[in-house]
């Protein structure tokens, strides 16, 4: 555990440490009684590597479209090819990650606790559309 004011005055250490060295710092401040982690990227990358979305995709033959949806989101894209329907639903989840982070308690609030690791998991792909792609297993559609 490091106190806020000495993580203040070590941020370099603190940044270099948890990126260099992979470790996780526990960061208080008493006098708010706030507390933060700070863990460098690679070793959130590991957290969530293994962490991968079931795509589920359709041909609506009848009506001249296709449909995307990952079910660990409840979100859809929609194309009038696979590969426009695969780029839809890119960048809804791009959307959603978007507007979840910015309002994190009303969609705990609103049962989607679930999300939570899925979204910091497309969150670390930093809009890497590949890599994206990855997570959801449609890279070679």
């Amino acid at each position: 555990m490091m106190l806020l004011g000495e993580a203040k005055k070590q941020l370099d250490y603190v940044i270099n440490e948890s990126n260099k060295k992979l470790r996780p710092f526990y960061i208080k401040d008493e006098e708010n009684a706030l507390h933060s982690w700070v863990i460098g990227n690679e070793l959130m990358e590991k957290l969530f590597e293994g962490l991968h979305c079931r795509t589920e995709i359709e041909n609506e033959v009848k009506m001249g479209f296709w449909t995307a949806y990952v079910p660990e989101l409840d979100v859809w894209g929609r194309g009038s090819t696979l590969e426009e329907a695969v780029e839809d639903l890119i960048q809804a989840v791009q959307d959603y990650v978007e507007v979840f982070l910015a309002n994190i308690p009303f969609y705990l609030g609103a049962g989607r606790k679930e999300h939570l690791p899925y979204i910091f998991r497309f969150f670390f792909a930093r809009g890497n559309r590949e890599e994206i792609r990855d997570i959801l297993g449609v890279r070679s559609l």
